[in-house]
């Protein structure tokens, strides 16, 4: 399984390098397909001149919803795929190849959008996103946030693949667990383990820690958060990168869990539940006496079993919700 959660793929990269502020953009939009049908299209399309494909669960914003974690060989049940393609593109040729290739009808509306508008589109398409009063996560490209005032904190990301750009609840219940609780790791140190866009261990240390690593199986998420480090004026040494998944022979890991080595005040993991439950005694190992767990990417009914996991190693656990989703925290046992 893959640390990164997608609702939907982000187009934002592709699209833009496909298009400049001047080209226009033909569009392919199929909606409400088989969710066992996206792959082979989209490879289809993509492989007969394609510049982006995006999937997105078509049932998306209804109580039809689901959530659907990348590299688990699942999609949505139905879902709505948009293709691009450059400018003047013989469109309905593209689709009649398309058809034959798969021997199968595909319904599908065009559309031509021009580069300025386009560009609008996609830049809008990620707007400044409001975790907790006085909190933000705002895209790169945002010249003015949303808020000003002083102790407001903006952190900047770039939207892309990796998983943690404040549209999740999970994300937003991190994020605000780590600025209720700055006490316990100011000038101290964070793991952010399956660290995605960064966006939990930068938080961090705008919020006082002194340092942070960051822990993924993704290289693109290694690169995404380097990238968003930056962007947020975080320096290189106070941010660790770790490409790795926890397991035996899974990558090297950050120093910490052995004995004289320096210990974290907070781990956190905003990751899939089956790793949460079983990297339970790493985070313990990881983490310090008196120190702070902080878990998510778990529903709402899969917290007893996280509960029962972390009992072992940690103290005053505590459970916090949000939509069907929540953050699980405790205290390291300091015996």
């Amino acid at each position: 399984t893959r640390l990164e959660r997608f609702r939907a793929r982000p187009i934002a990269a592709a699209a833009l390098e496909a298009a400049g502020a001047n080209d226009a953009v033909d569009c392919v939009r199929i909606t409400r397909l088989e969710g066992s049908d996206v792959g082979a299209l989209s490879d289809v399309l993509l492989s007969l001149g394609s510049t982006c494909c995006t999937v997105e669960d078509a049932d998306l914003g209804t109580d039809a919803e689901r959530e659907v974690y990348a590299g688990d060989a699942k999609v949505w049940h139905s879902c709505d795929v948009t293709a691009m393609f450059a400018p003047e593109t013989d469109i309905d040729a593209v689709m009649s190849d398309a058809m034959d290739i798969l021997c199968a009808k595909i319904e599908y509306e065009k559309e031509t959008i021009p580069g300025d508008d386009w560009v609008n589109v996609v830049l809008d398409s990620f707007a400044p996103t409001k975790v907790a009063e006085g909190l933000w996560i705002v895209p790169a490209w945002t010249e003015q946030t949303e808020d000003e005032r002083e102790g407001c904190l903006n952190v900047v990301l770039e939207p892309g693949l990796a998983f943690g750009t404040g549209e999740h609840p999970t994300t937003r219940l991190c994020l605000s667990w780590l600025r209720d609780n700055a006490d316990a790791f100011k000038s101290g140190a964070v793991l952010d383990f399956g660290t995605g866009s960064g966006v939990l261990a930068i938080g961090a240390l705008l919020m006082g820690a002194k340092r942070a690593c960051g822990v993924d199986m993704e290289a693109q998420s290694v690169d995404a958060a380097k990238r968003n480090a930056a962007l947020n004026g975080v320096e290189a040494n106070r941010f660790s990168l770790f490409l790795a998944d926890g397991s035996e022979g899974g990558g090297a890991l950050p120093p910490g869990r052995d004995a004289g080595e320096e210990k974290f005040d907070a781990v956190v993991a905003n990751i899939l539940v089956g790793p949460v439950l079983s990297l339970a005694p790493l985070f313990a190992q990881y983490c310090a006496p008196g120190g702070r767990v902080c878990l998510s990417g778990v529903l709402t009914t899969q917290t007893p079993d996280v509960l029962a996991a972390y009992e072992p190693f940690f103290e005053d656990m505590t459970v916090r919700e949000e939509n069907g989703w929540a953050v699980v925290d405790g205290t390291r046992l300091r015996n």
